[in-house]
């Protein structure tokens, strides 16, 4: 495959601000060799020049060489310094014969002119352009995957290479397996974390990004099986037409031109006797169940035994190495496993003793990912779970608790209650005793039969599980404050003032910072005390609820409303207007300040904040009176 060529990636072009360094420099050179052209000579200036790229680029030819004899290939960079110098002093050049002669040079000025800005131009239009140019040839030749290569645990091997091939154009996809992922002993699996552990334990041969050629026509992978003791290399057919593509939508900042096209997720499976399997979430594209070995030599075999060897710790001893292959060899458990993967079962999933606003992630042995809400529906048959994540639906979403299932013990399970039967349904309950997710219960059950299932693990994200607490903690004291004033409330408008004043004293003990419970206290107060009372707390009130000026506006109509009571009408608008002005979209407090002017027999200004409050959509008695009285009170009736 040394012929055919693969992805490689564009880099980014960026204008970058070194260049005005040089700018610079060149920029000082001409205002010094325009002091000389004018009051020396142009021979002095000449000499500036010459001396200033003999100094300037010998300073840059030498720059950490150990020795600094003159050389040929020295002069003629000091030779092109110093034309390219003076070419550049020709504008200044000609500014100084203008300025002692009158005479300009329009045509050579402009030459001049266009060459030296003209250059610089052409030059970034053709190394923006070039980049842009390399980017779209890239995206109509390529297209994007996310590719994942699984295989058995237990399976050990050495992929040589895995390729899609289009064979007519020679070009190749830019697949790069390490062959670095260790197999960890019992006895450090169980030393690790059990998030270390199972990234281990499920963690792919190869996943990345990769760019497939378009019109791809072969698909070309090989593998020594250490554990078969036999090597595969396979080159079939690649059905391309059966690929579903999608144009690419990120990122943003990019035209379609550049983004091009990307297909789903795509996995390849590889197995025992040389089977493999290639899928996407659309439909399978290839799938073998067996393949024929191919001879290689002693030599090679034990290059890649040693080579996948050296990735281990614990294995890395070969008497080690030789007891897990004879061990693997021994036990049925990669067959087991891999007759596994086409099994579907019609099974459901129940779960208890968490927040109701949690949902499930399952990832199926086939890796496949769904949710499953709590009201599980019908559903059909379906792989085998063998992870499953717990999400809270918060201010965002928290997946906080992972269940790693033994799904080969799984299946023991579910054939102790479903042994042949299944048109059955096999339901998995989730029990998490007193919200406590490490005391779970998992059972499984199907024609009154019902058995406990204990080989899952628990991984939990304590970082967000403590976000999640606290969110939940302050959902649950939210929930407790607002019943809390909601009964005070009650109890005011049943002229139970005593038990009113407990609620609000309760709420105050929650949150000192609840601000409604102050508007609460400030009613209570005016209902028992009187007016004078309530009046004089006013600015304690004020000051207890401006952090929450919904609340705060509320307070200041308060008092607008005490002082109507008291026919103090002039005192009672600078409350109204302060509580319009925190809350301007409450239309009661515009209506209440347009009753205050109706009152104070100004019609202009009733019927100007009266209309206000009726375009806000606000209905009242009063607000029809004044709209009907254009403003003007009826004083025989008030």
């Amino acid at each position: 495959m040394k012929t055919y060529r693969s992805y490689k990636k564009v880099d980014p072009v960026y204008f970058s601000g070194e260049i005005f360094f040089p700018v610079g420099l060149l920029c000082a050179a001409t205002l010094i060799s325009y002091v000389l052209l004018y009051f020396i000579g142009l021979g002095f200036a000449v000499f500036f020049n010459a001396a200033l790229a003999w100094c300037g680029y010998f300073y840059f030819y030498y720059y950490g060489r150990s020795r600094a004899g003159i050389t040929l290939e020295f002069l003629t960079g000091v030779f092109l310094l110093t034309a390219f110098l003076l070419f550049a002093d020709y504008g200044v050049y000609a500014l100084v014969q203008y300025q002692k002669t009158a005479l300009f040079n329009g045509l050579y000025f402009s030459i001049w002119l266009t060459i030296l800005l003209g250059t610089p131009i052409v030059y970034y239009t053709y190394y923006f352009g070039s980049h842009y140019y390399a980017k779209v040839r890239l995206a109509n030749t390529y297209l994007k995957a996310s590719f994942s290569v699984y295989h058995d645990r237990e399976h050990l091997m050495y992929i040589d290479s895995i390729a899609f091939i289009n064979s007519g154009k020679h070009l190749i996809s830019d697949i790069e397996v390490e062959n670095n992922i260790p197999f960890y002993s019992d006895q450090e699996l169980a030393e690790m974390e059990i998030s270390s552990k199972y990234y281990h334990l499920q963690q792919s041969a190869f996943s990345g990004l990769i760019h497939i050629p378009f019109d791809t026509d072969r698909f070309e992978i090989s593998w020594y099986s250490i554990i078969e003791d036999q090597y595969y290399k396979i080159n079939i057919p690649f059905p391309f037409n059966k690929l579903k593509l999608e144009e690419e939508k990120y990122p943003l900042n990019e035209s379609k031109n550049i983004r091009g096209q990307k297909i789903k997720r795509t996995y390849l499976h590889i197995y025992l006797n040389g089977g493999f399997k290639l899928y996407n979430d659309d439909k399978v594209l290839l799938d073998f169940s067996t393949n024929k070995p191919t001879e290689i030599s002693e030599e090679e075999k034990n290059e890649k035994i040693i080579t996948h060897q050296l990735s281990h710790k614990y294995y890395n001893n070969k008497e080690h190495f030789s007891q897990l292959i004879e061990s693997i060899r021994k036990s049925n458990n990669i067959q087991e496993r891999f007759e596994l993967k086409d099994k579907s079962v019609i099974w459901n999933l129940e779960f208890s003793g968490l927040d109701e606003n949690h949902y499930l992630e399952i990832t199926d042995i086939n890796f496949r990912n769904y949710k499953i809400e709590k009201a599980a529906a019908e559903i059909s048959p379906r792989y085998l779970p063998k992870k499953i994540t717990f999400v809270y639906r918060g201010s965002y979403l928290f997946p906080w608790l992972k269940l790693h299932i033994n799904t080969q013990k799984l299946n023991q399970f579910i054939e102790q209650v479903l042994p042949d039967d299944f048109e059955n349904r096999v339901l998995f309950s989730l029990d998490f005793k007193d919200s406590n997710p490490k005391d779970l219960v998992f059972t499984i059950s199907s024609n009154a039969k019902k058995v406990l299932f204990k080989d899952w693990e628990i991984e939990i994200d304590e970082y967000r599980k403590k976000e999640m607490d606290e969110e939940l903690l302050e959902k649950r004291m939210d929930n407790t404050k607002r019943t809390l004033l909601k009964e005070g409330w009650d109890f005011v408008f049943a002229k139970n003032y005593k038990a009113a004043q407990k609620n609000c004293e309760a709420l105050q003990v929650i949150d000192p910072q609840y601000a409604s419970a102050y508007f609460l206290e400030a009613r209570i107060l005016w209902y028992t005390k009187g007016f004078e009372t309530c009046y004089s707390k006013r600015d304690y009130f004020i000051a207890k609820t401006e952090h929450e000026p919904p609340v705060n506006a509320l307070i200041y109509n308060n008092y607008g409303c005490i002082l109507d009571r008291e026919l103090r009408y002039e005192e009672s608008l600078p409350y109204f207007e302060k509580a319009i002005e925190i809350n301007p979209k409450e239309p009661i407090f515009v209506c209440n300040l347009g009753e205050m002017y109706y009152k104070l027999k100004d019609p202009a200004k009733a019927l100007k904040e009266a209309r206000k409050a009726k375009m806000m959509g606000y209905e009242s008695d009063m607000l029809s009176e004044i709209l009907m009285n254009k403003g003007i009170i009826d004083l025989i009736n008030h």
